[in-house]
């Protein structure tokens, strides 16, 4: 696989981290940074919805790109 391709895998997955620590890690961030504790954790679950939409983004021309070249080729 080239490098853009396992780079889009990467903003995936980091997207999907980021939601379920929204989801399922509040009490550990807030344990492991208390000077979050009064704040809303709305930005780490939009940001994991952002580097989610931009991998997929990302993989979908990379992907179409491909299919084209090796449809010229074969």
């Amino acid at each position: 696989m080239s490098k853009i391709v396992i780079s889009t895998y990467v903003l995936r997955v980091l997207g999907t981290i980021l939601v379920l620590v929204y989801f399922f890690g509040g009490g550990l961030l807030y344990n492991l940074f208390p000077a979050l504790e009064g704040f809303s954790l709305n930005p780490v679950f939009y940001a994991g919805i952002a580097f989610y939409v931009v991998g997929a983004a990302f993989y979908y021309v990379v992907n179409k790109k491909e299919k084209k070249m090796a449809k010229r080729e074969g």
